[in-house]
């Protein structure tokens, strides 16, 4: 693996781990700007590793999988997340998806139900939720490379989740 392969992976588990973060605390909304408030939530599956030639991996399967002693204890440990199932809400309109880390490919997409009824239509119509599931998340990749790219802002939410992963171990 290259160096900047490897550097464009960690910076891809920075970003879902950032994400879960946003998820778990407070409401569980991100505000994005021309979109407004987005749902985002982890569910059914969680992955986390430390990166690395061998990452020593924890995979954890539950409704909320951000929730599980388990994530919290492989946070704790340094690891970060590889790989997510997250369910993202835009107004009535839900959107599931898997995420890669190292490769930002979604798979395993399911779009909000399509209300056009001729062929084309529905074709078109299904292209422009794919697009705006897209935008939303590389609405949230700009805001974390925004804040990750500010090495004092980036210190201060390094701590913030520090604190948010060892407080199930501290209450």
């Amino acid at each position: 693996m290259s160096d900047l392969q490897a550097r464009f992976e960690s910076f891809g588990r920075e970003f879902l781990t950032w994400l879960l973060y946003q998820a778990e605390r407070g409401s569980g909304r991100i505000e994005l700007d021309g979109v407004g408030p987005v749902g985002v939530a982890f569910a059914r599956r969680l992955v986390l590793d430390a990166g690395g030639v061998a990452p020593d991996h924890a995979t954890i399967s539950a409704d909320a999988p951000g929730d599980a002693e388990e994530a919290r204890t492989s946070l704790r440990l340094g690891k970060q997340v590889a790989s997510a199932r997250l369910l993202i809400e835009v107004g009535e309109r839900a959107f599931e998806l898997s995420l890669q880390a190292s490769t930002f490919v979604f798979t395993g997409v399911k779009l909000p139900t399509v209300t056009e009824t001729g062929e084309h239509e529905r074709l078109a119509e299904r292209l422009l939720l794919l697009e705006e599931l897209e935008a939303i998340i590389d609405g949230f990749y700009v805001q974390f490379a925004r804040l990750r790219l500010d090495d004092a802002a980036w210190a201060e939410v390094r701590q913030a989740m520090h604190r948010w992963a060892t407080r199930a171990q501290d209450a």
